[in-house]
């Protein structure tokens, strides 16, 4: 008797359960990728870019400020996410393919022009001297709900609010 409840308590939420493994999957595979690519024509460039926006002396992808240094990653660079945004898109069953990648490439676009300001806010905590690392934490938690939020509206503007067939 228990099993059957187990069962149905399965089958009742296989679609979510599908969602999840997906999800995951498909993040994992980004997030490697990301973390062993040579990204340094990337991370360089962002260095530059942010320091000379704020007068900070850099070298390569190392940003001084004062006595500290901070250093662009491939983790700083707004393609962890992307893999996020990609992650929840891809893993749905709808929206079709098409409305699915462009989706994707517009929030893609706006989380790497977000991504800029996101790291000056870091670098100006670090020269007025807050701490730069709860920045980076609440940064991290804000481009989160960036991601939900293009996600939600993009999806919605799509799917016309029929919420219910998206893991169906």
């Amino acid at each position: 008797m228990e099993f059957k409840k187990i069962q149905k308590k399965f089958n009742s939420n296989k679609p979510a359960i599908v969602f999840l493994i997906k999800f995951f999957i498909i993040y994992f595979v980004l997030s490697t990728i990301i973390s062993l690519l040579d990204l340094s024509l990337i991370t360089n460039y962002l260095a530059m870019l942010t320091a000379s926006m704020l007068g900070l002396e850099f070298i390569g992808n190392i940003i001084f400020v004062d006595s500290v240094r901070f250093i662009i990653t491939n983790y700083c660079t707004g393609l962890m996410s992307g893999a996020i945004l990609a992650s929840i898109i891809f893993a749905l069953k709808r929206p079709e393919l098409k409305q699915k990648l462009l989706l994707f490439l517009f929030g893609f676009c706006l989380l790497l022009i977000i991504n800029i300001p996101r790291l000056l806010l870091v670098l100006v905590s670090a020269k007025v001297g807050f701490d730069a690392e709860i920045v980076h934490t609440i940064t991290w938690f804000v481009m989160s709900g960036i991601i939900l939020v293009i996600w939600y509206y993009g999806t919605k503007s799509i799917t016309k609010n029929d919420f219910n067939k998206l893991l169906n």
